[in-house]
Order: structure tokens, then C-alpha cells, then sequence
């Protein structure tokens, strides 16, 4: 938006627009949310509970295979863990 400048140059309002200051004290305001209700925690929760049935599959015995699963779902739940970190760094 612009305002009439005495010297006849249209100059821009300083400052953040009021849309701006609403929503700045909308989240400031705003409760804070619950982590662990945050989505990705249940993906996390069912890549760990694959890997330790793999694990128990295993049954003690050095399968290449099945640690190579584990470190697969261990990955992608590290993965998916830092996302939800970042995500909610962001809130």
C-alpha cells in the first residue's frame, strides 16, 4: 500500500501489514501443541516395532539379512524422527 508523498513519490507504509501482526499474534498466543500427538510419531512407532520383530525372527543368530532390515527400518525411523523435530521446530 502507498501513501502520498509531499514531494510527489509514492512511498510504501513502514512496517508489517496488519494481516501480518495478526497472525504473528495469533501464534504467539496460541496453545502449544502436544508432541507426541504429532503424526509422524506413529510411523516411527511401527518401523521400531518391525525391526524388533525381525530382530526376534533372528532369533540370536547372526543373519546378514536381517541385520541389514534392521539398519533399513532403523534408518527410516531416524529419518522420520528428525522430520517430526524439524516440523515441530518449526511450530
Amino acid at each position: 500500500m502507498t501513501e502520498f508523498n509531499p514531494q510527489g513519490v509514492n512511498a510504501q507504509r513502514p512496517g508489517p501489514s496488519p494481516a501480518a501482526l495478526a497472525s504473528q499474534a495469533a501464534e504467539r498466543n496460541a496453545e502449544p501443541g502436544n508432541p507426541a500427538e504429532h503424526p509422524g510419531l506413529a510411523d516411527v512407532a511401527m518401523l521400531l516395532e518391525e525391526a524388533a520383530m525381525v530382530r526376534e525372527m533372528a532369533d540370536d543368530s547372526v543373519d546378514l539379512a536381517s541385520l541389514g532390515r534392521q539398519a533399513e527400518l532403523l534408518t527410516q525411523a531416524h529419518d522420520q524422527l528428525a522430520a517430526v523435530l524439524e516440523d515441530a521446530g518449526r511450530g
